[in-house]
């Protein structure tokens, strides 16, 4: 029996709900505390701001900052689901619709976690040294808890893959 679904339950978790969820919580951090979420940028510099609030062209850009990252998870959910819930039993649009959405994504990752060590400097391998930032771990963690698996999808791992398995089920016939 041919699958229904080139978006098996565990991409299903990770990219429909476990990243969704994490961009909604850091918009309505960033939201809530936009001061808090800008300094934490680089918590690791030593000159960081002691002004109670943030001047307004920095608060506008923490915020839209935020904006972004909570469209992002939005527009994660609305493509899997539709793609789940309109092209079930069409693994191989599927297969294409989710690949336009998690290609930019591991872009994306790859970047946002170059900058996050690039920024680190000479401190980028000293682990130990990231110790007074629980941003930055959480900041790495779920960069990585995101990234393997958007390549573990875009080199088929345990998922339905058109090029590879359509084949197989006409074999089968």
């Amino acid at each position: 029996m041919p699958p229904t679904s080139a978006i098996p339950g565990f991409y299903w978790v990770v990219f429909g709900w476990y990243e969704p969820l994490l961009t909604l919580l850091g918009f309505i951090g960033a939201i809530l505390y936009p001061k808090e979420a800008h300094d934490q940028q680089a918590p690791w510099q030593t000159e960081q701001s002691t002004a109670n609030t943030l001047p307004l062209p920095t608060l506008i850009t923490t915020m839209q900052l935020a904006s972004v990252v909570g469209l992002l998870g939005l527009i994660n959910c609305f493509v899997l689901w539709t793609a789940r819930r309109y092209l079930f039993g069409q693994p191989a649009i599927q297969e294409k619709v989710v690949s336009a959405l998690l290609t930019p994504l591991l872009i994306g990752d790859i970047l946002h976690l170059s900058v996050t060590l690039w920024a680190l400097g000479d401190d980028r391998w000293n682990i130990r040294a990231w110790r007074n930032s629980g941003t930055l771990w959480v900041t790495i963690s779920t960069g990585i808890s995101l990234l393997v698996p958007r390549i573990a999808w875009h080199l088929g791992i345990g998922r339905y893959v058109d090029s590879r398995d359509r084949q197989t089920d006409r074999q089968r016939k």
